[in-house]
């Protein structure tokens, strides 16, 4: 398991993607313009700030995209995982409720579930596509 990066949820995407280009100063790995809806800031190292619509990142916790703004929707610790399904069968076994199930998302090519850490704040572990 490796904690890859930490992804901020935004309403004005492109505002807050000039912010840290312009503003903070951050190089941008992915991709090199305002485009998004997701872009990717180097830290250093293999580390990164990732920014997410916030609608969309919603709608993957089963949430309605037009949810009013709450303590829990502003952040992602995104965490690498080799396999979603068994990370989740660990994280039940431990007592933790999914905030939303394993699932397949083809447009990030990724598979993700969904948690919340004792403050509400949401974790998302994400690992390849099932190959089912």
């Amino acid at each position: 398991m490796i904690a890859s990066h930490f992804r901020l949820l935004v309403a004005d995407f492109e505002k807050t993607f000039r912010f840290y280009r312009e503003v903070v100063g951050l190089p941008t790995g992915y991709p090199p313009d305002a485009s998004g809806p997701y872009a990717e800031f180097e830290l250093g190292g293999d580390k990164y700030l990732g920014l997410f619509d916030r609608a969309l990142m919603l709608e993957a916790v089963g949430r309605p995209a037009d949810s009013q703004r709450a303590p829990d929707d502003h952040a992602v610790l995104c965490i690498s995982v080799e396999d979603v399904d068994e990370e989740a069968r660990r994280l039940q076994g431990l007592g933790v409720e999914l905030a939303a199930p394993p699932a397949d998302h083809e447009p990030w090519e990724m598979r993700t579930v969904y948690v919340r850490d004792p403050e509400g704040n949401l974790v998302e572990f994400y690992g390849p596509l099932s190959r089912s």
